[in-house]
């Protein structure tokens, strides 16, 4: 097991939040220490939970149990694409300006008063991979199968975790969205008792190596501004010192701030959807109706649902370059997509 916490007299400004700042070193230092090793797993060991319903890796032991073949998964393949989705329990700070006249630092500084004061929910992963040639390993069960395109097979692997973070007789939240999760079949009650912390997720990422150096994974999500800061939050709060453990952790001040931990984390490899579609005519929307727009199927769970939300932002996000940006390659300086390292409103 790495070390969660170190300490480096180092001093680089990201801004006037010390904490911050000690958990951006903190970081570096473990990434220093990560390993780049790729585990020698036979395909056969393979794990993927496609089925009709996608389900949820709630309890410890399970967690244990997934977290095992997620590790497994990741190490094997040099060039994944991880799409991410979180549920949390909607936003409670609005803005008396329309969103479309904030500027990108009135922006940050929403989406920071709402991560700051909620707790997350729920957070799915699908994993994605190209070999030496940037084509599609086929692994697993179709992820792609009913999007209309009978010549091209998709295939992935999805996790789904539970939170034990949020409860709602405790915690801050928007009613309308928590009626809609729960209108969705998200039992909040089951979450809160049988999920595991966030920073459970955020270890196993680590461990994963696939995020930090040496990592060539490419991020994907749809609208992921909220996505990438709880995960971000998640980090900081596995960071913290352990004096400081029961106090909920806080985004960096500024958005300069908190792209430079985005890129420390994440890597320059991200990708927002909603960003593509700027480039895509006619395509406007949440996921859902993009995904209907493209004639893209969920191939398994309910809307709503994080595991199905990641994977369905996989399926879309496949059929817009195959059909917009068709013949462009990913990797490196090669790397042809727009948008690249831009989250939608930030």
């Amino acid at each position: 097991m790495l070390p969660l916490r170190t300490h480096n007299p180092a001093k680089t400004f990201l801004g006037k939040d010390d904490r911050c700042h000690e958990s951006f070193l903190q970081f570096r230092a473990l990434y220093k220490h990560q390993s780049e090793a790729d585990s020698d797993i036979s395909a056969s060991q393979f794990h993927c939970l496609l089925k009709d319903d996608i389900p949820s890796a709630s309890r410890p032991p399970q967690f244990q149990l997934e977290a095992g073949f997620f590790i497994s998964i990741a190490r094997r393949w040099r060039y994944p694409f991880v799409f991410v989705d979180t549920e949390f329990p909607g936003t409670i700070h609005r803005s008396e300006k329309p969103f479309f006249l904030l500027s990108p630092e009135e922006r940050y500084a929403l989406l920071k008063a709402n991560v700051d004061d909620l707790r997350p929910i729920q957070v799915g992963i699908t994993l994605c991979y190209t070999d030496a040639d940037k084509s599609l390993v086929r692994l697993g069960t179709a992820a792609g199968a009913g999007d209309g395109d009978a010549g091209t097979s998709r295939f992935a692997f999805t996790w789904q975790f539970d939170l034990r973070d949020f409860d709602v007789r405790l915690h801050p939240h928007a009613p309308d969205s928590v009626a809609l999760l729960e209108s969705s079949g998200l039992d909040l009650s089951r979450t809160r008792r049988m999920g595991v912390p966030s920073t459970w997720i955020a270890r196993l990422l680590l461990d994963s190596g696939l995020i930090g150096r040496g990592s060539a994974a490419k991020w994907v999500a749809f609208q992921g501004g909220y996505d990438f800061a709880i995960l971000l939050k998640s980090f900081l709060q596995l960071t913290m010192p352990p004096w400081l453990a029961r106090t909920p952790a806080r985004l960096p001040p500024t958005l300069s701030g908190f792209s430079a931990f985005t890129r420390c984390l994440f890597g320059s490899g991200i990708y927002d959807v909603k960003c593509l579609m700027r480039s895509c005519d006619g395509l406007f929307g949440g996921l859902e109706r993009v995904a209907e727009q493209l004639r893209v199927k969920r191939a398994a769970g309910k809307t709503h649902q994080a595991g199905s939300d990641s994977l369905l932002t996989c399926q879309v996000f496949f059929k817009i370059t195959e059909l917009y940006f068709r013949g462009r390659t990913f990797g490196g300086c090669e790397d042809q997509i727009p948008f690249k390292g831009l989250l939608f409103g930030l």
